[in-house]
Parts: structure tokens; C-alpha cells; sequence
């Protein structure tokens, strides 16, 4: 695999304290996202003002000296109502305010760098669908390995075929099996980049099996694809927490295939075309 340095998007990131603008933008400047910062509320509206349509995120902090970050997050709504912001707080009790406002998500402090990029991501990548899509750096194609986990036999088979064999520009090496026990034993020796998993499955449940892999057992997916038949919409909410992308069987192939590339650039994983 390698390092396609690419922009994703550009981050202004507010916070009173130094220490903590310096770290979230030098943790997120390698991973391809321009960032700017503010040390208080009126700088950021300043930025905000002078920059708005070119901001893809606000990381928000809401405890800051002069004006916080609610009357911060007001006065983005009413001038720039479809720009996302993301709250992260150690102020626990104040996310159904933030929630009212319209905002992406509420990360409480402390929190883990995985949490914060998962989400961050999240929001550049929704973007880059209303805009278009994403485009795959000039000279190079799509190279995973693909892990489907599903208990239909013709599923895994037509999937897995269809991946290793007919997607133009991509290097796609699938395993396929049957049950989440099974999973977890061939990952340990395959080390899937990505998991494409049903949930209603004998024995152990995809979402169960995601769980598993997230807390440590067998080699974990960087990102995991639901593709089932399951329709219970408290099922189908929970699934959606768990994953990338919540397909719906029949899905064809093409649609797949677009949500996998956007995974795929979204972790970097690229070769250089022969």
C-alpha cells in the first residue's frame, strides 16, 4: 500500500486551550485535511466569516472564555445553516441543546483519536458524495483485501467472483465465509482491509461479529460493508452505528463497487497501476 497525498478537506478547529488546537491539527493534517484554528468564539465567527464556503468541518469546543461555543454554534446556523460542526466537550449536559442547533455529532472529553477521525471522516466523505463522488489520484487503482461473511453460499459466491474478477482499475483479493466464528478465525491470517458482512446469521449476528472484531478479536476490517436482508428498523438502526455503509439485498454490484472505492480512498488503500 501507499501514502497518495490528496486534500480531503479543510477543518477550522476552535478551542481556548493552545495545547489542544495543536494537537487535533497536527493528528489531522497528516491524514490530507487542511486545517485552520481559533482560539476563541469571536475569532472563529471572523474566520468563519471571511471563509465560510471553503470550510468542509468545525470542530467545536463548547467551554471557551467571551463567547462560547453555543452562541458560536447560533451564529453559524443563522449565516452558514448547512456548514457541519462537530461539538467535542468535557461539558457533558448540554448535547440535546447542540442537537437542536443541527450539528454532526457530540464527542464528549475525553475522547480517543479513533472516535474523533471516525467521525470527521465520516462528515468529509458525506460531502464528497454531494459533490460528486470521489476521484481516484491519476496512475493509481483500488487494492484491498475483502473478507464476506454471509451465510448464503450463492451470496458469498456471486459477490466474490464478481470482486475478484470484473472491477475494472481495482486489486481486489475476496475470502469468503459462512458464520462469524469463522471469520474470526481466517482473519487472523488474512487481515482483511474490509469486512463485507450480513446480520442475520446462525449462531453469532453480523452486528455481534463487528463488535467482536472492534474490541480485539481476530484481525479487524479498517471498515466493514452491511449487506443484508434485514428489515426490522430497530435492527437496521443499529447495524447502520456499526458500519460504512448499510446495503439492502438485492444490491447490484455497481453500487458495491462505488462503496467500496469510497473506503478505499478513504484508507488509502491504493497501489500504483502495473
Amino acid at each position: 500500500m501507499v501514502d497518495v497525498p490528496k486534500v480531503r478537506g479543510t477543518v477550522l478547529i476552535v478551542d481556548d486551550e493552545p495545547n489542544m488546537l495543536w494537537f487535533i491539527a497536527q493528528t489531522c493534517q497528516p491524514r490530507g485535511f487542511n486545517t485552520l484554528t481559533a482560539g476563541s468564539g469571536m475569532e472563529a465567527l471572523k474566520i468563519v466569516q471571511e471563509c465560510g464556503e471553503k470550510l468542509d468541518l468545525i470542530l467545536l469546543d463548547l467551554k471557551m472564555p467571551g463567547m462560547g461555543g453555543i452562541e458560536v454554534l447560533k451564529s453559524i446556523r443563522k449565516h452558514h445553516p448547512e456548514l457541519p460542526v462537530i461539538i467535542i466537550t468535557a461539558v457533558h449536559d448540554k448535547k440535546e441543546e447542540c442537537e437542536k442547533l443541527g450539528i454532526e455529532a457530540f464527542i464528549k472529553k475525553p475522547y480517543s483519536l479513533e472516535e474523533l477521525y471516525s467521525q470527521v471522516e465520516a462528515v468529509i466523505e458525506r460531502k464528497g458524495e454531494e459533490k460528486g463522488g470521489v476521484e481516484i489520484e491519476t496512475g493509481y487503482e483500488l487494492c484491498a483485501k475483502i473478507l464476506i461473511v454471509d451465510d448464503e453460499p450463492e451470496v458469498c459466491e456471486i459477490l466474490g467472483t464478481a470482486l475478484a474478477e470484473d472491477v475494472p482499475d481495482a486489486h481486489f483479493e475476496v475470502k469468503w465465509v459462512h458464520s462469524g466464528d469463522e471469520a474470526l478465525r481466517v482473519s487472523r491470517e488474512f487481515e482483511p482491509d474490509i469486512g463485507i458482512i450480513d446480520i442475520k446469521m446462525p449462531h453469532m449476528w453480523g452486528d455481534e461479529l463487528i463488535e467482536r472484531f472492534k474490541a480485539g478479536e481476530g484481525h479487524s476490517p479498517k471498515d466493514f460493508v452491511i449487506y443484508t436482508s434485514v428489515t426490522d428498523p430497530a435492527e437496521v438502526e443499529r447495524a447502520k452505528k456499526l458500519a460504512h455503509k448499510f446495503l439492502s439485498k438485492p444490491t447490484q454490484i455497481e453500487t458495491l463497487v462505488e462503496v467500496l472505492k469510497k473506503i478505499c480512498v478513504r484508507h488509502k488503500l491504493l497501489r500504483k497501476k502495473a
